[in-house]
């Protein structure tokens, strides 16, 4: 497959592989797929979670704080 960075884009793109953040022109696709596919993951559980809740399937705040604090606390460990 190929593509071709719209005009407006491509000054932004040069700056970016000038700047050393990207080697090429595919390396900056790439990485703008990567977010637009992330974006689009986190729509999809945001709206799978608003339909939870309209169909009263919610979760005490109070719990969900304290997931929230035994996983970062997983994480500064290094477990996760």
């Amino acid at each position: 497959m190929s593509a071709s960075i719209p005009s407006d884009l491509v000054p932004f793109v040069q700056r970016m592989i000038a700047g050393r953040r990207f080697l090429s022109e595919e390396d900056v696709l790439a990485e703008g797929l990567r977010m637009l596919q992330a974006r689009e993951t986190l729509r999809d559980a945001v709206a799978l979670g608003f339909e939870q809740l309209d169909a009263g399937q919610s979760v005490a705040a109070d719990q969900v704080y304290d997931r929230a604090e035994k996983r970062i606390s997983r994480i500064e460990r290094g477990e996760e």
